[in-house]
């Protein structure tokens, strides 16, 4: 494995092996207004949710690569103390990209970008029409990492209310596929989290029996991923089996076998995965 020292890189480069490395990154769609009313819409894909009690999110429109200077957003939010977070869905993406140029201050990008304006119900800022997702926030800290090119300055707010399309709703919560959002990959790349990119992962309930329990054997086998060993090893006991289910299932050949293993684990079934390793192991 290679290994880079941050101290060796310049802030461009640094940024460059964080943007590549550390990804997908969600995309704060950041709404803002001046100390003016002047409206300001800009993307930044250093954020997240960071606490629920207080709801609590973050993001960083970090001082410019270039010359260490102020962004629009920054200084918005320092003086008004309020901004909207939208979410951006595939069918914004080409839109957004328009609103990251570095337009003057006196630029509405939400005209540049043609993005639709919408009354916020607790806060001056716009909400983002086309955005299915979006949070009004107000201030809790600015935490400023350093004052050079590229140094992190930390919006810390506190969530007022959440919005959604009511076609994104599935069981009164957000459902990814209908949300269908982007987040942000190194250079030009993005993710789109939608259709074959979503899988689920069953969470451990109680006490999973853990990598260290599974045989040896187990551990040895070619045919079985880390991931199907993942999943064996999240099963809360390792059943045993008095005998076979069917007298035909001793005269399976081993890659029939390890087939039938495979599948059982691809489609999480778990007990009948655990069987057919019980007979695999007893040839």
């Amino acid at each position: 494995m290679k290994t880079i020292l941050a101290k060796d890189l310049s802030p461009m480069e640094t940024n460059a092996w964080l943007c590549g490395g550390i990804t997908p990154r969600p995309i704060a769609f950041v709404s803002t207004i001046n100390s003016e009313g002047s409206r300001n819409l800009a993307p930044f894909s250093f954020f997240n949710a960071f606490g629920s009690n207080p709801p609590t999110i973050a993001f960083a429109p970090n001082r410019r690569g270039r010359d260490g200077s102020l962004k629009d957003t920054y200084r918005n939010i320092k003086a008004t103390e309020q901004f909207v977070v939208a979410t951006v869905s595939y069918a914004m993406t080409e839109q957004m990209n328009i609103s990251s140029a570095d337009y003057p201050s006196a630029i509405d990008e939400f005209v540049k970008s043609g993005f639709t304006p919408e009354k916020a119900k607790f806060i001056m800022p716009a909400l983002v029409k086309e955005s299915p997702f979006q949070m009004e926030c107000r201030l809790n800290q600015i935490v400023e990492l350093g004052s050079g090119p590229g140094s992190g300055l930390m919006i810390i707010g506190e969530v007022l209310c959440f919005h959604i399309a009511e076609d994104c709703l599935l069981n009164n919560l957000p459902d990814p596929e209908r949300l269908d959002q982007v987040g942000r990959n190194g250079g030009s790349f993005y993710t789109r989290a939608y259709g074959e990119a979503l899988f689920k992962v069953t969470k451990p309930v109680g006490k999973p029996i853990g990598y260290d329990a599974l045989p040896a054997s187990l551990k040895k086998a070619t045919f079985l991923t880390a991931n199907d060993l993942g999943r064996l090893a999240n099963s809360d006991h390792m059943p045993s089996f008095g005998g076979l289910r069917s007298p035909e299932d001793a005269e399976l050949g081993k890659e029939e076998l390890e087939q039938h293993i495979a599948e059982a684990l691809q489609y999480h079934r778990l007990d009948d995965a655990w069987y057919w390793i019980y007979v695999y192991t007893s040839k």
